[in-house]
């Protein structure tokens, strides 16, 4: 857990980063530290329940830091929809406990030998880590009972993210739990999905994205770029605490129980490539500039795929229908905005579906429009070639190049 200079979460108050450093600072000399919402004594042999709120097996890794905090055992396995409690070993010597937790996934072989996991990957035992994970998303704790502000908790992706975190400490005084998004619903894969394509980590059996690695863990990037629109209340990157307005690091003083919640992070393989192509009669054209319609490219169904328009043919690569929350859908796939970019001249691609704010498009007065951008989807260049590609761009109603409808 990084040590914050930034704005703590206190019980659903702030501290100022001046109570921060204080705080600090009197620890260290083993001064009784008075916060906000803290107690006289904090809790021991604390219980965090974790839940499985994806669609596929989990088995719970967890990593202690290198201060004397004991390594835990008996980690739970959990398939979906399942939970399973641990007991934190912060009693005794040396009276606290400051690691992470996380979720390892498609893992399989004999646990002590063959034992191996896709995402999280921390060695060959199925109950516990032998060593640090491979980069995943993580549920950060510091349990100290000689700390009166303790537990203090984070939800990290500044190494990775792979599945969406929430962390909730029942009966505390807090309106959102850490982890979850300010501005969008993040308890999909729509983070994941809008990681940029170079640092995305595929399964190469089923081809669907299960992770992606953060290049730059001490800065903004392209990583933080496409992640903050959702405005996790979790750290991007490593002083991501330093940032005025933050909601990165969060207290409940003296609370015994926790529930860490893992939630969809990846998403269905692609469909069949003979799903893909051919004549369709269902859903509807998308008709605009020079006459031509919107498609998908040969009719591949493959996820980064940018669309363009092309003379309308009435083949399934041009039969789009509208799908849940203002989504447009086609091939089994979702239009959407590479990375979740706002900017103008962001490509208009094929993405797994998500529900994410990348993929909604609002018809208004003959133009699609992306609520999260505020641009419109658009002609390059106003290019009337075949295999124009598509874009975002500044709305500009009437204009031609940004003007569609629906065709039969």
């Amino acid at each position: 857990m990084t040590v914050s200079t930034g704005s703590f979460q206190t019980g659903g108050a702030r501290m100022s980063r001046g109570a921060v450093l204080l705080a600090v600072v009197m620890l260290a000399l083993g001064l009784t530290v008075g916060l906000p919402g803290g107690s006289a004594t904090a809790a021991v042999g604390e219980r965090v329940t974790f839940v499985n709120a994806t669609g596929e097996t989990l088995w719970i890794g967890a990593g202690e830091s290198g201060d004397g905090s004991r390594r835990i055992t008996g980690l739970p396995v959990l398939r979906p929809g399942e939970s399973g409690t641990i007991v934190i070993p912060d009693a005794g010597d040396p009276g606290h406990w400051r690691g992470r937790f996380f979720a390892r996934q498609r893992c399989d072989g004999d646990p002590g030998s063959t034992f191996r996991c896709l995402v999280g990957d921390c060695g060959a035992f199925a109950d516990h880590c032998q060593r640090g994970a491979e980069p995943v998303s993580l549920a950060e704790f510091n349990f100290d009972r000689n700390n009166p502000g303790a537990p203090w908790y984070n939800v990290s992706y500044v190494d990775a993210v792979s599945t969406a975190i929430t962390i909730d400490a029942p009966g505390a005084p807090r309106p959102k739990p850490a982890g979850s998004c300010a501005i969008w619903d993040c308890s999909g894969g729509q983070m994941l999905a809008a990681c940029p394509e170079a640092h995305a980590v595929r399964d190469q059996g089923r081809g669907d994205r299960v992770n992606c690695v953060n290049p730059e863990r001490d800065a903004e990037s392209a990583y933080t770029a496409a992640l903050l629109p959702f405005g996790p209340r979790a750290y991007l990157w490593s002083t991501h605490d330093r940032v005025s307005g933050n909601e990165t690091v969060y207290n409940c003083a003296g609370c015994a129980e926790f529930v860490v919640t893992f939630r969809s992070g990846g998403a269905p393989a692609a469909p069949p490539a003979d799903r893909r192509t051919g004549p369709s009669s269902s859903g509807f054209a998308l008709r605009g500039y020079a006459d031509k319609c919107v498609d998908v490219p040969g009719g591949v169904s493959a996820d980064g795929v940018r669309l363009q328009i092309w003379p309308c043919n009435g083949s399934a690569g041009q039969r789009f229908s509208r799908g849940p929350g203002d989504t447009l859908t086609t091939l089994d796939k979702c239009v959407d905005v590479a990375w979740a970019s706002r900017d103008d001249g962001a490509k208009v691609q094929l993405a797994y579906c998500n529900g994410g704010p990348a993929q909604v498009w609002v018809s208004e007065a003959g133009l699609l429009r992306n609520p999260h951008s505020g641009k419109c989807l658009d002609v390059r260049d106003w290019n009337s070639g075949d295999g124009a590609p598509l874009q975002i761009w500044q709305c500009a109603p009437g204009q031609s190049n940004q003007t569609w409808h629906e065709a039969g």
